[in-house]
């Protein structure tokens, strides 16, 4: 899930936000699911990528549904939440209290985290005869309470305000290729942490032209 880096510094980005094939393997099974093909995936019907000859290959009797993810640009992904894991908790109210969630078992590394939206459009292309009525199928499916959380366990959110199915015949080696097209808008809700080490104690030395007069260290309360 995600992905995880790690910088120069020795700190690790870990987030949620999935990558372009994973989301497309999130998609392509609720789709199969939507067509009423199986609990297993069958790519030959429901596919996320065109083939490398860089159009549909199949027969024109054959009702195919091509999947595409693609980022969507929205004001809304600028927007970041962000807080402070402690040793004690997080942010600067709670420490040296319980928060919710619990603490971080005395580990002095400060955890930042991140949560904030990522808008996806998810392109669907129907081929066949049945596209129409594929396409139909699907975009009801979009409006059901299973099919909707089944994407939020992933963390998605599809937008209910589904645009009305576009029929756009293709032509193709001089044949006329039934084809139907609509878009769903979809929210993800990422969360991205990072740990980074922190001061337990200090030395604190002062001196004046006469040498040293105190010496003492800060500590992190307990």
């Amino acid at each position: 899930m995600g992905i995880s880096i790690t910088y120069p510094d020795g700190t690790t980005l870990v987030s949620s936000a999935w990558t372009l094939q994973q989301i497309e393997g999130i998609v392509q099974p609720l789709v199969c699911g939507m067509l009423g093909i199986g609990d297993s995936v069958n790519t030959s019907l429901v596919r996320v990528k065109y083939p490398v000859q860089g159009q549909p290959y199949q027969q024109i009797t054959d009702d195919i549904c091509y999947i595409t993810c693609l980022p969507r640009e929205d004001p809304y992904t600028r927007i970041r939440d962000k807080f402070n894991w402690g040793p004690n908790g997080w942010g600067d109210e709670q420490f040296g209290q319980e928060p919710y969630g619990g603490t971080l078992s005395g580990d002095p590394a400060l955890t930042e985290q991140w949560n904030y939206t990522n808008a996806w459009a998810i392109h669907f292309t129907f081929y066949g005869p049945n596209s129409y009525d594929r396409a139909r199928a699907v975009r009801s499916a979009f409006y059901q309470d299973y099919f909707t959380a089944q994407f939020a366990l992933s963390q998605l959110f599809p937008v209910s305000d589904y645009p009305t199915l576009v029929r756009v015949p293709e032509e193709i080696n001089g044949q006329w290729i039934e084809r139907v097209d609509f878009d769903v808008e979809c929210y993800e809700f990422v969360t991205e942490t990072i740990n980074r080490q922190t001061v337990l104690s200090e030395e604190v030395i002062l001196q004046n032209s006469t040498g040293v007069i105190d010496d003492f260290t800060v500590s992190v309360p307990d």
